[in-house]
């Protein structure tokens, strides 16, 4: 093949790729109408659309006393769709960029819920029937308190112990792996809050040295009903040993900055061992920001948590407290709770390295995780009582 025909055949393909990145990625989808139906025991709400597929929407949240659906890439018309089949049944639906979002307020209804395909063109929100007796029995404001203590409780703490198995994560410069302080912390984190938190349930995402995919760690704290995700790492430069120092908290947004976006790439990089890579198709910058947004209301606990983790590291370590993050780490999409990925010190910096590696600066590291949560706790029950 003849220079000049090569050039050729490279100006076809990068304007080809240019056409494909100009062109709209995906359809907007109207959502028509809200049909609602109700029996003894549930509320079903039918979201359908005016004929186009509904490719993707989100998982329900509770806010408050709403039930709020987010379907993604969808518009709401001029009026919007509105139902009603029980008493007291409201809908408010607004258009949030390429979200519709929807806000129910159903007060009968506030047991489990659960979104779920009904067809190409539709998908519904089914929520249990709470006791009818319970809620006429008594005031409005002794009856919703104890439902919504209940569901928000700080009652279930999820630690995941980064990498693990074949995935070693970094090596640090004394020759220790991340996956094997990592673990130490997280099962040493675990005894603490057991011995000073009684009635707080810790889940592990791994409690070996196993290999558990990104995806899966933020599936098992969700199954889990898990109130707070604590994942934990240890931080790397490219080349060791290397002075960087320090440790920092990340919570999940866009990264602002080129080391934030480092290291968010060194930690998702462990997809590269799982299997079904496919799963982390299409995680754009558009698809973190999807994500960041169904995360929202969860945003103002992520940040107070991560926000006392950086206050009492570096007391108890004397760690160089690097501060308070954001980029896009792969292992917080999904979680479904406030959540936060903590970088405890760089292997690659002999001094770090030395502390974190150690029974002693393990012991201490746990310690702070330890006073950031109760002290967290004590926030967020205030938030509740409030």
């Amino acid at each position: 093949m003849g220079k000049g025909l090569v050039i050729l055949v490279i100006l076809v393909i990068l304007a080809t790729l240019g056409i494909a990145r100009s062109a709209p990625l995906r359809a907007t989808v109207p959502i028509a109408a809200v049909v609602c139906s109700a029996t003894d025991t549930e509320l079903t709400l039918e979201f359908r659309s005016s004929g186009e597929p509904i490719e993707k929407y989100q998982r329900a949240e509770v806010v408050g006393n709403q039930i709020v659906v987010r379907i993604v890439d969808a518009v709401i018309p001029e009026t919007p769709p509105s139902a009603s089949c029980v008493d007291n049944l409201s809908i408010k639906a607004e258009q949030i960029r390429e979200f519709a979002v929807f806000r129910i307020h159903a007060p009968a209804y506030d047991g489990d819920i659960t979104v779920k395909r009904l067809s190409p063109t539709s998908i519904a929100l089914v929520v249990n029937k709470t006791s009818a007796s319970a809620r006429t029995s008594a005031p409005a404001i002794s009856t919703a308190a104890p439902s919504a203590s209940k569901k928000w409780k700080l009652d279930v703490i999820v630690i995941d112990a980064g990498h693990g198995g074949k995935d070693a994560g970094a090596k640090g410069v004394n020759g220790v792996y991340e996956k094997t302080v990592t673990l130490a912390l997280a099962q040493r984190l675990r005894d603490l809050i057991v011995h000073n938190l009684p009635g707080t349930k810790v889940v592990m995402t791994r409690d070996n040295d196993t290999f558990v995919e990104l995806h899966r760690r933020t599936k098992i704290a969700n199954n889990a009903n898990g109130k707070l995700f604590v994942s934990i790492h240890c931080n790397s430069m490219p080349t060791i040993p290397h002075p960087a120092r320090g440790c920092e908290t990340y919570i999940l947004r866009p990264g602002r900055n080129e080391d934030a976006a480092r290291v968010a790439a060194t930690e998702n990089a462990s997809i590269a061992l799982e299997q079904a890579q496919s799963t982390y198709t299409g995680l754009t910058e558009e698809e973190l920001i999807v994500a960041t947004m169904a995360q929202r209301s969860f945003v103002r606990f992520s940040e107070a948590f991560a926000s006392l983790v950086q206050q009492h590291a570096p007391r108890y370590t004397g760690l160089k407290n690097r501060g308070v993050n954001q980029a896009g780490f792969l292992v917080l999409v999904g979680a479904s709770m406030p959540n936060i990925l903590f970088e405890t010190a760089f292997l690659s910096n002999p001094d770090d390295a030395r502390i974190i590696s150690s029974k002693e600066g393990q012991e201490q590291m746990a310690q702070a995780m330890l006073q950031a949560i109760k002290d967290y706790a004590e926030l967020y029950q205030s938030t509740l009582d409030n």
